[in-house]
């Protein structure tokens, strides 16, 4: 099943169990980007009901680096939820974009990726239509193949395909009478337990023990490799930890270094290295955001008795489910009034928490951000909610008018934590970016656009009123002759690269990518001879990398002209997302008969009408219209 299927209720999947089936296999991703909705929530439905749960990804690569990076999208759904390294994964081999002389090479690349990452139990979905289906069934053997081929008539007396591990033999089988959910759902046989070889019930790995190593998982490669730094031993080595105490989540393998998150007891995270400096042993493992974080396991000196003397006591509930905010909420980085304000929740804003924290009395909400860290929000106890004591006594007055809608960007302009001009600068939008806002605030005769940035914090953009551009021109004369030239395309890294908040060597680093990374840019910048790739992080902000020199890997979309158009477009098919607007373009998702988007401008090529939008990954996207 996957996201079409959305609508079925727990009701359905008790009808599933009593009539018989077992095994629910469940969409969890697509190409690089694509995460099913739904995944989680079917998969939680189909254990409560006593079925069995596998996961599928549907494949779109071509090469070895694209299936590296599909693997790490589909690693990425399973290590955040913490999914059992039991379950059962397939690979989805039938899209045409798929077809290669090496098909068995990048497929067995996207396994070891899985392998790095502790998935190892693997099956191949396919059908007898698919090109290279047999150098696919090869990776893993046909016991462990699950095949689609469709007779017209399904009969039990005749069976087919009964040496590979399971047959899909209909797409058009319906729920019994009196179901929820009317929809067509696919239906197979499993031959010889292929698709019982899984967690059963147990998807989901609860980690309530405090020193789960999970050490079954690990594998060591005894070979260290040595930095330069004159103490620092780098062991390659992967597998689970799982933390014990509240842990800060570090840029380097270092103390001073930037904090860019926490973990809390009883997290768990897959690693990937193990670093030795300075009497300290550090954790090393690939974020969310494609750069390499630190946790530290053990120091020299790990002082807990200040904690330990502490009369608090604090209670992790491992509990999921949806809040809605009735006041505003500041967003902190621990369980505490005096942690870093990282953003703020507004009155009917919600959120989807994965754990109820108590401490002193107060209880809060655990969830998981975009940027891979544990976020906190109290909801009862002391007030944590931003304080608007100062502002109400000022005679200004603020209105927030709850409207939704897509602005787009005549200046530079800064992105700002709060409605106020001296707020910290989170980021830059530029002429001809575009937005979509949820709020319009009016103040002091200003008016200023909310939007949930991708960190899931709110956002402000003023749009009227004194001047919240970002001028750089009286500060430094180094950027005065830069040229920016809007343009979409893909860059693939050749070496390690650092992140920019600007187009300058001096501006402070964010991130690192890494050789082999790829990132999707939307303006190409020139600045004291030196070339600037311009992308829109998940945070909001604009992001820079320097590419100096010739820019050979990108791939330009700038071949057909777009028409700035915007609007609401619900599909009567499903229908690929393409990369560009070309049928020859890398096909990164679907969308599904009666979903919607919000598109942004149109292209005509190929013989279609393309509708282009801004995809989560700040990458344009494009999709045709069909029928």
């Amino acid at each position: 099943m996957a996201s079409y299927q959305s609508t079925m209720t727990q009701s359905d999947f008790n009808k599933l169990k009593a009539a018989g089936v077992k095994t629910v296999i469940v969409k969890s991703t697509e190409g690089t980007d694509y995460t099913n909705p739904a995944a989680l929530n079917q998969a939680k439905m189909a254990n409560k009901a006593g079925l069995n749960v596998d996961f599928y990804h549907y494949a779109t690569f071509s090469t070895a680096d694209a299936a590296k990076s599909e693997a790490t999208n589909m690693a990425g759904f399973l290590v955040k939820n913490n999914v059992s390294t039991k379950v059962l994964l397939f690979a989805d081999m039938e899209d045409s974009s798929s077809y290669s002389v090496n098909a068995t090479a990048n497929l067995n690349a996207f396994w070891s990726t899985l392998d790095s990452f502790g998935y190892k139990n693997h099956g191949v979905y396919t059908s007898n239509s698919y090109l290279y289906r047999d150098a696919v069934v090869k990776t893993v053997g046909q016991s462990r193949v699950w095949r689609a081929q469709y007779p017209y008539t399904p009969s039990a007396n005749n069976l087919w395909n009964t040496n590979d591990g399971a047959w899909q033999f209909s797409d058009t089988a319906l729920l019994p009478s009196g179901s929820d959910y009317t929809g067509y759902i696919d239906v197979s046989i499993d031959y010889n337990g292929l698709t019982e070889d899984s967690a059963g019930t147990n998807t989901f790995v609860t980690t309530t023990s405090s020193n789960d190593t999970t050490t079954s998982e690990v594998t060591t490669d005894t070979s260290a490799t040595t930095n330069t730094s004159t103490s620092s031993t780098t062991k390659k080595a992967s597998g689970w930890y799982t933390f014990t105490k509240n842990t800060a989540i570090k840029s380097a393998a270092s103390d001073s270094a930037k904090t860019v998150g926490t973990y809390s007891k009883g997290n768990r995270v897959y690693y990937n290295a193990e670093v030795t400096t300075n009497g300290e042993t550090w954790l090393r493992y690939l974020s969310y955001s494609g750069s390499e974080h630190f946790v530290k396991i053990a120091a020299a000196k790990t002082t807990t008795t200040k904690p330990a003397a502490s009369t608090s006591k604090t209670v992790t509930k491992n509990e999921t489910g949806t809040y809605k905010f009735t006041k505003t909420t500041a967003i902190k980085g621990s369980v505490s009034d005096s942690a870093k304000t990282l953003g703020t929740y507004y009155k009917g804003d919600t959120v989807y928490y994965n754990a109820k924290v108590t401490k002193n009395g107060e209880t809060w909400l655990r969830y998981l951000s975009y940027s891979g860290a544990q976020h906190y929000v109290k909801i009862s106890g002391a007030a944590t909610s931003t304080t608007t004591t100062k502002p109400a006594t000022s005679s200004s007055k603020t209105v927030t008018k709850a409207e939704t809608g897509t602005y787009k960007f005549t200046g530079t302009t800064a992105i700002k934590g709060s409605v106020n001009d001296s707020a910290k600068t989170l980021g830059t939008y530029y002429k001809g970016d575009t937005v979509y806002y949820n709020a319009k605030v009016t103040k002091n005769g200003q008016t200023w656009l909310r939007y949930l940035s991708y960190s899931g914090a709110q956002h402000y953009v003023k749009i009227s009123g004194a001047a919240t551009t970002t001028t750089t021109s009286s500060k430094s004369t180094a950027t005065a002759s830069a040229k920016t030239v809007a343009q979409s395309g893909t860059y693939k890294f050749a070496k390690t690269t650092a992140i920019k908040s600007s187009a300058s060597d001096a501006a402070s680093t964010v991130g690192t990518y890494y050789k082999g990374n790829t990132v999707n840019y939307n303006a190409k910048v020139t600045t004291n001879g030196q070339t600037w790739l311009r992308y829109t992080s998940y945070s909001g902000a604009q992001h820079y990398v320097k590419v100096s020199g010739g820019a050979a890997t990108t791939t330009s979309s700038s071949a057909s002209k777009t028409t700035e158009a915007a609007g609401t477009y619900t599909f009567k098919t499903t229908t690929n997302i393409r990369t560009a607007a070309s049928l020859n373009a890398s096909v990164v998702g679907q969308y599904y008969a009666g979903e919607s988007v919000y598109y942004i401008g149109t292209v005509s090529a190929d013989g279609y009408q393309w509708l282009k939008y801004l995809s989560n990954s700040g990458a344009y996207h494009y999709v045709a219209k069909i029928g």
